[in-house]
């Protein structure tokens, strides 16, 4: 791969990512009074990669909860934070649309995070009344009130204003108990640091981590030629779009772009 100077914007884009990764490295190694982490930004970008590395980087992936792409119910978030309450445990939410639970949900879910990451010391109570008791809880023997005491990283493609609005009056309340990073960028920005994780870091070839062994010169040439000719009219251009017009060059060499164009990832389709 040919190497090349680190433009400022793409310096720039690198910078936000990697203020993720050092306050989840805190999360897991530090004592920080504050222990919540909202990271909001857009989809295929990176911002699980860098949470997923501040692990690596402190061998402590083995002692992290990660939640991907799961439909919570406020009495299993409840759940949730019981199996890690404990100092040092951290919790993360990735993709999991904490913010679509049903309206009764999502004021027990709200009621959880104030209590759970108030910047106090002591004991941050929170806890779960219901006429019968839960069978989920039976099975953990999760009880009805309990000291939280572990760290909360939530990852959403969701913006900070709808948020806001969910939330409502309780927003404020909520953004000031965790640490909010946003990361949403321009279309140039995407593929100016798209672009940099290819030729410099080699995310198609063998540190991909969609396909072992990643792909071959030929393959990645040709996508960052097509990206380069083509990302102007794209919807998105982000890492894991670069991964999908690789493997469908890769595996459909005949008529790649035929697939291409039925896939949905022009603008004004």
């Amino acid at each position: 791969m040919k190497s090349r100077t680190i433009n400022p914007i793409v310096k720039k884009v690198i910078n936000k990512f990697q203020t993720i990764q050092q306050i989840a490295e805190v999360f897991v190694t530090g004592n920080s009074a504050q222990r919540g982490l909202l990271i909001s930004g857009d989809a295929g970008t990176g911002k699980s990669h860098y949470v997923k590395q501040a692990f690596i980087k402190t061998k402590t992936t083995h002692k992290v909860d990660y939640n991907k792409s799961k439909s919570f119910t406020a009495a299993a978030f409840y759940a949730k934070l019981w199996e890690n309450r404990k100092k040092g445990d951290v919790v993360v939410f990735d993709d999991c649309s904490l913010e679509s639970m049903p309206a009764a949900d999502f004021r027990k879910f709200t009621d959880f995070l104030k209590g759970g990451l108030e910047l106090e010391k002591g004991k941050k109570m929170i806890g779960y009344e219901a006429a019968t008791k839960n069978q989920l809880f039976k099975d953990l023997g999760v009880p009805r009130e309990f000291d939280f005491q572990g760290s909360i990283i939530w990852i959403t493609n969701s913006r900070f204003d709808k948020l806001s609005k969910k939330f409502g009056d309780h927003w404020d309340a909520i953004e000031t108990r965790f640490i909010p990073v946003s990361v949403f960028l321009t279309k140039e920005e995407k593929y100016m640091y798209t672009m940099y994780l290819i030729e410099e870091l080699d995310i198609l070839g063998k540190n991909c981590q969609a396909k072992e062994k990643g792909y071959n010169t030929r393959i990645i040439e040709q996508t960052v030629d097509f990206l380069s000719n083509s990302y102007s009219d794209f919807k998105e251009i982000t890492p894991r779009v670069a991964i999908k017009v690789a493997d469908t060059m890769n595996e459909y060499p005949d008529v790649w772009e035929t697939i291409l164009d039925n896939q949905n990832i022009y603008e004004n389709e």
